[in-house]
């Protein structure tokens, strides 16, 4: 392909001759201007009103007239150069011996009252303008030489104010729709909202979450953090939990909160003396009875719901279902034995198949619809219904030595109770408890539904790393209703796919949409980050675009621009999967879209993560078997129909 220089030639020609053109067009304004600024400031500052020479009882004397004439410009000037020809001039030489001729200098109109003729001797005619300036004009010359200044000045705001009108042509005009709002603003907008609180309440403290404070109407909001590993979504949460803490303090409401902690960080940074600590492996952990959650006949089928959810990819529900129901009716025989411990619990579903459906046929026959899912002891039906029984109980083998009076349920009504609550799932186990942490968060999600309306009432449910859990029954139910009850979801996620793998990629919208603020940390996840790009909405603005012809001739040198209307994202998935350490977009109904960063600020552990609990596998391992036995039949509890 041949050389085209001569295309990049001209287009350096012609930027060349622009720039001269505006170089020469500035310079030319400059002077006009710097003569009118100065022109300007003589007459003000050193030009005066011109006085009259008026004999006096004989003696002259100097009268300022009200409506005297100033100072005329040429007068100054001729205070420094003479305009007089002939002081430079001599026609005629001077005879020898005879005095040099005084330089003469020509009265200007104005001052013919003052100096009495038209032609005076230049000394006097300098001496007559330094007496009308008072001396001023002797500090003209280093007032000029400073003045110069100006020049380079003026070169610099001309360039500068081209470049920005420059700017503001290409700019992005805003038409409708949504748009990304400046940190300040919305800064600007929560604070009023919390001034406005504060009239009604003054003992109100507002929740932080990065660099924003939140008024109540928005911190009594589901919210959603998203952002993978590293990208200061924990030291977020961190400052948040330190915030609630605070309000907690301060507040005579209820205010109690339960966090779901998968790496032991947010316990080892904000428990306190008299919070409570669940976790089956941990020495901390107190202790709990699965029929502690029982209290009414009714809460047998709720609780076994809970537990016994079927997963989404679930092909064929019977399974959970008949394992869900062959659950509960062991639990109305264990409750009619009088057996309410955990280890009750453990041996009862380790009998064998034919001894646990010979137990159920001793129970009324309302009792016995389980029975025809195990009628058949040696079926394969029998083994598969108990093989998923079996699986969801796992973590009971842990839980045999550690009974207790704790109760969730009762935490969540007893509104006196203001303890946080730390469920902790460390990694290592997590497969253990994973269906033993999604009971007990559901549970508690379903009682707080269960308590009356409340405008005070805080429950907070801080859930990180939500893919960790199970499917949760009750969790669309508590994002629709649980605000009413006072109840609270802070959730924090890697990314959107685990909640569809979940619970359905086609109720990953109706999840995303339940939250009314969205916190959004880097996203690596492509599929997630297009997402969000569709949620965080899109904008309908006039583009300008420019193009410059060029030409050998100073009249072919165009630049032209032009307008047009364009739909496009508000924000791009790359600028998700982009977004540095502890930056994040920040999405807040009615209040807009912003861009932040959250603060470094971390916080020092002041208890241990994790104590693990010693098992003592030696001991166990000399542990001799048991026979399992059938224990005598009770009489029914009162509240069995």
């Amino acid at each position: 392909m041949p050389s085209r220089a001569y295309v990049a030639h001209d287009h350096a020609v012609s930027v060349v001759r622009m720039y001269f053109q505006m170089v020469v067009v500035g310079l030319v304004l400059a002077v006009v201007l710097y003569a009118a600024l100065m022109a300007g400031f003589l007459s003000r500052y050193v030009a005066a009103p011109i006085p009259e020479i008026r004999t006096v009882n004989g003696q002259p004397r100097l009268v300022n007239r009200p409506r005297a004439k100033r100072l005329p410009l040429i007068a100054m000037l001729k205070y420094f150069i003479s305009l007089n020809p002939k002081n430079y001039i001599r026609w005629i030489p001077n005879p020898r011996g005879s005095q040099p001729q005084t330089p003469q200098e020509r009265v200007d109109r104005e001052l013919l009252p003052f100096f009495q003729r038209e032609l005076v001797p230049r000394n006097t005619y300098r001496k007559g303008v330094r007496l009308i300036t008072h001396g001023r004009i002797d500090q003209l010359p280093w007032i000029s030489a400073s003045s110069l200044v100006f020049f380079p000045a003026f070169g610099v705001l001309y360039f500068l104010a081209f470049r920005q009108v420059n700017k503001r042509l290409s700019e992005t005009r805003f038409v409708r729709g949504a748009n990304l709002t400046p940190v300040s603003q919305m800064k600007q907008a929560l604070a009023q909202a919390i001034a406005d609180e504060k009239q009604v309440t003054p003992e109100f403290l507002p929740l932080q979450l990065g660099v924003l404070d939140l008024p109540e109407s928005v911190s009594r909001r589901h919210i959603f953090v998203a952002g993978t590993t590293g990208t200061g979504k924990s030291v977020c949460l961190n400052q948040y939990i330190r915030s609630l803490n605070r309000v907690k303090a301060a507040s005579p409401h209820v205010n109690k909160s339960v966090i779901y902690d998968v790496k032991g960080e947010f316990t080892s940074k904000h428990h306190r003396e008299g919070d409570v600590i669940f976790y089956p492996f941990d020495r901390r952990s107190i202790g709990w009875s699965f029929f502690n959650e029982v209290m009414d006949y009714p809460d047998l089928d709720v609780l076994s719901t809970s537990l016994y959810e079927a997963p989404k990819d679930c092909k064929d529900p019977y399974w959970y279902k008949a394992a869900r129901d062959v659950f509960r009716t062991g639990l109305f025989y264990l409750l009619r034995e009088g057996k309410t411990s955990n280890l009750d619990i453990w041996e009862f579903f380790s009998y064998p198949l034919q001894e646990i459906r010979d137990c159920l046929y001793t129970l009324p026959m309302r009792e016995m619809g389980a029975l025809k899912h195990i009628d058949k002891a040696d079926s394969q039906q029998a083994a598969s219904v108990v093989s998923i029984l079996q699986e969801r109980l796992t973590f009971f083998r842990y839980l045999t030595d550690r009974d207790g009076t704790f109760s969730f349920r009762q935490f969540i009504q007893n509104d006196k109770d203001k303890r946080s609550l730390f469920l902790m799932n460390i990694p290592q186990y997590e497969a253990i408890f994973q269906p033993l942490m999604t009971f007990v968060i559901d549970i508690m999600t379903r009682e707080v539904l269960s308590l009356p309306d409340s405008h005070t009432r805080r429950i907070t449910f801080l859930i990180d790393e939500f893919g960790s859990l199970a499917k949760m029954p009750s969790i669309f139910d508590f994002l629709t209703m649980g605000r009413s009850k006072g109840g609270f979801l802070v959730l924090a996620n890697q990314d959107l796919g685990s909640v569809g793998n979940i619970y359905g990629h086609d109720q990953k919208e109706t999840f995303f949409n339940n939250f009314n603020l969205h916190l959004i940390f880097r996203i690596n996840d492509p599929t997630t980050a297009d997402f969000l790009s569709k949620a965080f909405g899109e904008r309908e603005v006039v583009k300008k675009f420019s193009s410059s012809q060029m030409s050998p001739t100073d009249l072919g040198d165009r630049i032209s621009i032009s307008e047009q209307e364009k739909l496009e994202k508000i924000i791009l998935p790359t600028q998700f999967q982009a977004l540095k350490d502890f930056h994040t977009y920040l999405k807040i109904a009615n209040y807009g879209i912003t861009a932040m960063a959250t603060p470094r600020e971390f916080f020092p552990a002041i208890t241990d993560e994790f104590l693990p609990r010693d098992f003592d596998l030696q001991q166990l391992l000399k542990e001799k078997p048991a026979e399992p036995s059938v224990p005598d039949l009770p009489e029914v509890p009162e509240f069995a129909p």
